[in-house]
């Protein structure tokens, strides 16, 4: 008599139309671990990209300025991961927005992380 029952409200349940905000309870375990796990991976990412940024800050700026050569800066764009095909762009921005850059550094590291995977 359960089982039927829990069957017949599971599939009750997957056949809805409307867009459902609730995970499936059965996947809550699995997704628990996967969020911590890319959590983690994201903050150290995050980490290293502003241990670099701190680091170099005055010659990223030069960089971005200089519209140029621009080793530091891409080697912060390679740790945020940005995708090579977003990193003109990336420039382009940089360079609008220097102004705000040069007195926030977590400004400059949330955009290199916003453009990243």
């Amino acid at each position: 008599m359960k089982r039927g029952l829990v069957i017949a409200l599971l599939t009750l349940t997957a056949c809805t139309q409307e867009a459902s905000h609730l995970p499936n309870p059965l996947a809550l375990p699995g997704q628990a671990v996967t969020a911590g796990w890319q959590n983690a991976a994201y903050n150290a990412r995050r980490a290293r990209v502003s241990n670099h940024v701190t680091a170099h800050h005055p010659a990223i700026l030069a960089e971005i300025a200089a519209r140029g050569p621009s080793p530091r800066l891409t080697q912060a764009m390679d740790l945020a991961r940005v995708p090579k095909a977003r990193r003109a762009a990336l420039r382009d921005r940089l360079y609008s927005d220097i102004t705000l850059y040069r007195t926030d550094k977590e400004a400059l590291i949330v955009t290199l992380m916003v453009h990243g995977p």
